[in-house]
């Protein structure tokens, strides 16, 4: 039976998580007067503005301080206090994504002998195998494999390259909109490489 029909004359919210495209999403808005549809989505959902009338809200990272209260809720003030250090590797090591730090906080509460501090430690030398949980199905590669996914063949290729810097850090000046990727040269393969796409 088409969801139209489930649903006709009722006020409904719905939450659509990591909509693809606008296409995708269409056929399962409401249509119902006072009803509400509420999404996210790693692409800008610009069809959905354009002839829906939706309204975009940009989201970043959290806050260091958004990110310690998500510890402090999940975990209780108590033991995010007693390893304050702890707490701020692995705020670091999350790099404010939220299901990053949904993952870690589930390991501590499953684990509540195991001290933040060994936690934190784990993050810093197996980053991506600690932010996976295989039995759940919940893996943070995988979201990024859908980041990634998204990306055009330029980007994808750029994103590839960050992955051959030493460290943390780039010893060249940051990528700028727009500008040639650093060394890349003026050759058409340069141009390739500007970000974003021009």
């Amino acid at each position: 039976m088409p969801q139209g029909s489930l649903l006709a004359g009722k006020r409904i919210m719905i939450v659509l998580d990591n909509a693809r495209d606008s296409a995708q999403v269409r056929p399962l808005l409401p249509g119902a007067p006072g009803s509400l549809a509420v999404m996210t989505s790693r692409t800008g959902l610009t069809g959905l503005i354009t002839t829906e009338g939706a309204r975009p809200l940009a989201l970043d990272v959290l806050t260091a301080e958004e990110a310690h209260q998500m510890l402090a809720y999940r975990l209780g003030e108590d033991r995010v206090a007693a390893e304050p250090v702890a707490v701020q590797q692995i705020i670091a090591g999350c790099a404010g994504l939220p299901l990053a730090l949904a993952i870690v906080a589930a390991r501590a509460v499953t684990h509540p002998a195991f001290a933040l501090a060994a936690l934190a430690d784990e993050l810093r030398e197996a980053r991506l195998d600690v932010l996976a949980s295989a039995a759940d199905g919940v893996d943070i590669r995988a979201v990024f494999s859908w980041s990634y996914a998204a990306l055009t063949a330029q980007a994808a290729r750029l994103f590839r390259l960050f992955g051959l810097a030493p460290g943390p850090t780039s010893p060249r000046p940051p990528l700028q909109p727009g500008r040639p990727v650093p060394g890349a040269g003026a050759t058409p393969a340069g141009r390739a490489h500007r970000y974003p796409p021009a």
